[in-house]
């Protein structure tokens, strides 16, 4: 009889260890950790965006104020408002490769009005790299949430890009401006993510 018991005993032994180290396992498992896609500061240079000008001598530049970079666009030179359009693109991006892709960025703005369309965020997937990207087909990403003026600092806080595919996706902002109105815009921390396959 008291073999009986110590064999039941020990059974319900190694079972409530097995039992308990499953349970420790779950506690422990963890998300996957999205990986960086592209993060640019504009520290000195564009990074990995490349600028293309369709309208205007004015252009997309790295520059640094109060030790923030950022690229910085104005249509405005030497007391003269210029007409511009100007993309800033990013490097392509296998969107195929990854799962949840998110875009944030933060954004500052002055001589402009909140919702006068001089900045608009865009991807495409059909851009060759290189040329005028009028010749591409490109959707608005919206609502986006921008800067309101006197170079406020705001964020756009995570986009969710994950409904776009495609082995090369390209992410662009566009600045408009008239002889009427030039807004200065400056973008920093741009930053896509997605978590590998």
């Amino acid at each position: 009889m008291n073999k009986i018991k110590n064999t039941i005993f020990v059974l319900l032994f190694v079972t409530g260890i097995t039992f308990l180290n499953g349970c420790v396992k779950g506690d422990f498992d963890t998300p996957p950790v999205p990986s960086f896609l592209f993060y640019e500061t504009f520290k000195d240079t564009l990074g990995s965006f490349t600028q293309y000008s369709v309208t205007g001598s004015q252009m997309w530049v790295p520059a640094v104020h109060n030790e923030t970079t950022y690229a910085y666009m104005t249509g405005y030179f030497d007391g003269t408002y210029n007409a511009n359009e100007d993309w800033l693109i990013s490097k392509p991006i296998n969107f195929d490769n990854y799962t949840g892709e998110a875009l944030s960025f933060e954004s500052a703005m002055d001589y402009g009005t909140a919702g006068d369309g001089s900045l608009k965020v865009y991807t495409s997937t059909d851009y060759l790299g290189t040329g005028d990207p009028n010749l591409a087909t490109w959707i608005e990403i919206i609502p986006v949430t921008l800067s309101t003026g006197d170079f406020l600092w705001v964020s756009s806080g995570s986009i969710d890009l994950s409904a776009i595919t495609g082995t090369n996706v390209y992410v662009a902002f566009k600045y408009l401006c008239t002889t009427s109105g030039v807004p200065s815009w400056e973008l920093t921390k741009t930053k896509l993510t997605g978590i590998l396959k």
